[in-house]
């Protein structure tokens, strides 16, 4: 069976009850940008995807309005992220958003040091239904996600990455909520950077390790809490290049 065959099966199963309540929260929800918008769903191009040598998975925290309000049906959100991501579509024209210099940075570095294989890189979000129109999710969004479409750990199983990058600063609760036995082990710090107000001192990058997950995974704030290029990605490029015990 086909990835994108098994990734269509594995969110039809949640399919129905998910639809139910998001429209419920729709109805319910007055303001526009407090109603679920659609689910970011995967694609892939399959041809890429099984000849290639490294699969890289890089996770942000949510879309922002992703697709309009809860509606599309699954094809159309396939779609969505076909044109998108994997086509020359939409992404290549957000090069200024940290989210995607971000990712290009892990993708060019990535690319450098494993010059004589063949990577095919997924985006991915560890809050998978985001606002309508806005930042963030809420606490009915995310409680909908959980309990209706908790589908993260499945898609790690079919698609088989063998290093993941979450861009998700301090959505360790999300984490834990998809790897009930994640733990944290910090790697090393060579960033000293204080975030814009001065009052808070970034963490350092951490593997996340999990029996769910690759040994290669790395977590690091969210780009938008440092404005681009610094320390801490460097630190994580480390992590992922090298071996670990």
């Amino acid at each position: 069976m086909s990835k994108n065959k098994e990734l269509k099966e594995l969110y039809e199963k949640f399919w129905g009850e998910l639809e139910t309540n998001a429209k419920q929260i729709i109805q319910e929800e007055e303001k526009q940008e407090n109603k679920p918008a659609n689910p970011l769903l995967l694609k892939i191009d399959e041809d890429e995807y099984e000849s290639s040598d490294l699969k890289v998975m890089i996770f942000g925290q949510e879309t922002w309005g992703w697709n309009k309000s809860f509606g599309k049906s699954i094809e159309e959100g396939m779609s969505r992220y076909e044109s998108f991501f994997i086509k020359e579509g939409f992404y290549k024209g957000r090069s200024k958003s940290v989210f995607w210099k971000a990712f290009d940075f892990f993708k060019n570095e990535l690319n450098k040091h494993h010059n004589n294989k063949k990577i095919v890189y997924l985006w991915n979000n560890i809050s998978k239904i985001g606002r309508d129109g806005e930042r963030g999710t809420t606490k009915k969004i995310r409680n909908l996600e959980q309990t209706y479409f908790p589908i993260i750990k499945e898609e790690i199983k079919i698609l088989k990455p063998d290093i993941i990058i979450f861009l998700t600063g301090n959505r360790n609760s999300d984490l834990k909520f998809h790897f009930s036995d994640v733990k944290f082990k910090k790697y090393q710090n060579s960033a000293t950077l204080l975030s814009k107000n001065g009052n808070m001192k970034f963490q350092p990058t951490y593997q996340v390790i999990s029996k769910d997950l690759p040994t290669k995974s790395v977590k690091i704030y969210h780009p938008s809490f440092f404005g681009g290029f610094n320390n801490i990605k460097n630190d994580a490029i480390r992590l992922i290049t090298q071996e670990i015990d």
